[in-house]
């Protein structure tokens, strides 16, 4: 199992916690295309389960900010221990963080601990049918179209005849050949027919 699956909850998280309906990540070339006009590997692979990827506005890091001051904590617990030698003995450190963390009473959460709180809370489901996020798979017509969400999307007479696979996160778009990137674009939902407007690239 890749580190890959397990963020996508083939591993632990989904499996033990569900698959969520969305997901937020700074701004970090591993975790979002998004102000650079593609689709990131991460991005497509949520999409292949439904979930939607949103990314934190630039230079405004307060949106990610419960995450970042947990970091702060945990690195500060850290170093009041032992120096970890191995991978292992860092891991677990980890493990124990994390169990005494949820389990240990706040006062900003009415006493109780992080674990039930969690436990008793409404998890967040999707707001109706419409997925926010997907996987599909589109003919390419012969003069080099996608047809997808009621778009015509060109992508090039070179893959005439053959078969897209398309990710999508909203209106963001990413269509594959086989392994290789045909185009990335976002839906200009005021004209039908998504134009080639500059040379594409092959890498998202």
């Amino acid at each position: 199992m890749t580190r890959a699956d397990e963020i996508l909850g083939r591993g632990k998280a989904f499996a033990g916690y569900g698959v969520p309906v969305k997901v937020l990540t700074d701004n970090g070339p591993t975790f979002s295309g998004k102000h650079r006009g593609g689709m990131v590997d991460l991005e497509r692979r949520l999409a292949e389960v439904g979930v939607h990827a949103i990314a934190s506005s630039p230079y405004h890091p307060q949106t990610c900010g419960k995450d970042e001051r947990s970091h702060q904590t945990l690195r500060k617990w850290i170093e009041k221990q032992p120096t970890p030698s191995t991978l292992d003995e860092l891991q677990d450190l980890l493990v124990k963080y994390r169990d005494m963390y949820n389990n240990r009473r706040h006062q900003g959460i009415d006493g109780q601990t992080p674990q039930q709180r969690y436990d008793t809370a409404t998890k967040a489901a999707p707001a109706g049918p419409v997925r926010l996020a997907g996987v599909t798979q589109r003919p390419v017509t012969s003069t080099g179209v996608v047809a997808f969400s009621g778009c015509s999307i060109v992508i090039g007479r070179r893959w005439a005849g053959q078969t897209a696979t398309v990710y999508w996160q909203g209106d963001r778009v990413s269509i594959l050949i086989a392994d290789t990137a045909a185009r990335t674009l976002t839906l200009d939902r005021s004209v039908r027919y998504q134009r080639l407007t500059t040379k594409l690239s092959t890498t998202s």
